[in-house]
């Protein structure tokens, strides 16, 4: 009999943690959308590049290579800016990091608009722009999202990421836009006036750690660990994995820090490569300019519903199969380039929109939800801000392998074959780390018998 009560006692639990989550009003929605707006602003500034990208070609005839060392550079920064921005979100809170984050922004931007060698890009853009991205973007946002849900977090992770996705559809054709018509120097110091003014009063605002609760089942022992006292979470399948108040310390030393730590930026190395250089590559192949921006604008807008979708489905059916699913349309995203590349087909540029759109959601907004399965608590920010500090080398990577290959043969299909080897190497590493070891999503809850 105490058996079943106690089975009874962990679903009563787990319905007290949905209720807080999913009641009348829960404030955590509110900072969904906050962190939505947000993300789109300032990953726009990121994902703009490309079109800048080719502006820039243009006005200075710099190599690829060249050019896009200043992207690979804001990568880096921003890599190495994460982990700070992570454990300043857990120290300090959003507000303040974000309000930094827009005042690096607006800064950087500004200078970007002076550029008149390519150091001073490097500096502009590579650097300032890219600790303003870092401080604003999107490692202080998913932490945030991981303190305010647990049921859901799935879902909340893919709205917020799928702010990315918005950033991408409405600011690369609109700042191409702009570039036809001011100038890329204007454009750049109109970003610099509207997005950190739109940025700075929601954070003020609205932007706030979620109240601080504890659980009679936690009891806090010496050395960081927990014992469990009591009820128990029924999504947790390794009680002793669980258990543990990690550190970023701690989280170093497993083996699942490290798969992630390949598998993570094995998918930025084939996401950044890609959508730096989509726009050059069509253009390569003939098509004009802003039509590629506007493909560009469709890969943002697929990732929109993507991102929510895999996000939403990682919590039915598991992290694993989901990122599968997801990887399997990167990689036909790019077999329709390498088709295009040698038959320039006009419909096909658009099946390459909506399969890379929604490999690259997959990318995007799974990371901080399989991070959070194995290291959640209060260092996670820090935990999650390094993992993205070695995923930011592979983005670095990947964009400026991109360039160099292509001055080396003059061809971006090699880069294709690479980046599909690259995205089966990921998604096998995800399975050898194992999320579904440590812990049920939601809908793999187990089934608990009826009360007594």
């Amino acid at each position: 009999m105490s058996k079943w009560v106690g089975l009874r006692e962990t679903h009563l639990f787990h319905q007290r943690w949905v209720v807080k989550e999913t009641g009348s009003f829960n404030f955590g929605w509110i900072i969904v959308g906050i962190s939505f707006i947000t993300l789109a602003l300032a990953d726009g500034v990121w994902y703009s590049f490309s079109v800048f990208f080719v502006a820039l070609l243009e006005e200075f005839g710099w190599s690829r290579s060249l050019a896009v060392g200043a992207f690979s550079l804001f990568v880096i920064v921003h890599s190495v800016v994460a982990p700070f921005a992570g454990s300043m979100v857990d120290r300090f809170g959003p507000r303040r990091v974000i309000l930094l984050g827009s005042l690096f922004l607006g800064m950087g931007l500004t200078l970007c608009s002076l550029t008149r060698t390519w150091w001073h890009y490097y500096i502009f853009f590579g650097i300032i722009t890219a600790v303003g991205v870092g401080f604003s973007g999107w490692i202080p946002n998913a932490t945030i999202i991981q303190q305010w849900f647990k049921a859901n977090r799935g879902l909340a992770v893919g709205i917020i990421s799928s702010g990315i996705g918005v950033g991408i559809l409405v600011c690369v054709p609109l700042v191409q836009h702009l570039i036809i018509r001011v100038g890329w120097r204007m454009a750049y110091r109109i970003m610099a006036c509207f997005i950190p003014l739109i940025v700075a009063p929601m954070a003020i605002a609205f932007l706030k750690k979620p109240p601080q609760t504890t659980s009679p089942r936690d009891t806090k022992l010496s050395e960081g660990e927990v014992i469990r006292t009591g009820m128990r979470d029924p999504l947790i399948l390794d009680e002793e994995w669980a258990s543990r108040s990690w550190t970023i310390r701690q989280a170093i030393t497993t083996k699942q820090f490290w798969l992630l730590s390949i598998s993570f930026p094995l998918g930025a190395f084939i996401t950044q490569s890609i959508l730096t250089h989509q726009v050059a590559f069509f253009v390569d192949q003939g098509a004009e300019t802003l039509f590629a921006s506007y493909i560009v604008g469709i890969v943002g807008i697929v990732s929109v519903g993507g991102k929510i979708l895999w996000g939403t489905l990682s919590d039915k059916i598991g992290r694993e199969v989901t990122y599968t699913i997801g990887i399997t349309c990167s990689i036909c995203g790019m077999i329709v380039l390498i088709v295009f590349s040698v038959h320039p087909s006009p419909t096909l540029p658009y099946f390459y929109g909506i399969f890379f759109g929604m490999g690259y959601a997959a990318t995007a907004a799974l990371p901080p939800i399989i991070a959070a399965d194995f290291f959640e608590g209060e260092a996670y920010g820090g935990i999650f801000g390094a993992l993205m500090l070695l995923n930011g080398v592979g983005g670095a990577s990947g964009a400026w392998l991109a360039g160099f290959l292509h001055d080396q043969v003059g061809s971006y299909v090699p880069v294709f074959f690479i980046m599909i080897a690259c995205a089966l190497i990921a998604c096998l590493n995800i399975w050898r780390a194992a999320p579904r070891k440590i812990r049920n999503v939601p809908g793999k809850r187990r089934t608990l018998p009826p009360s007594i």
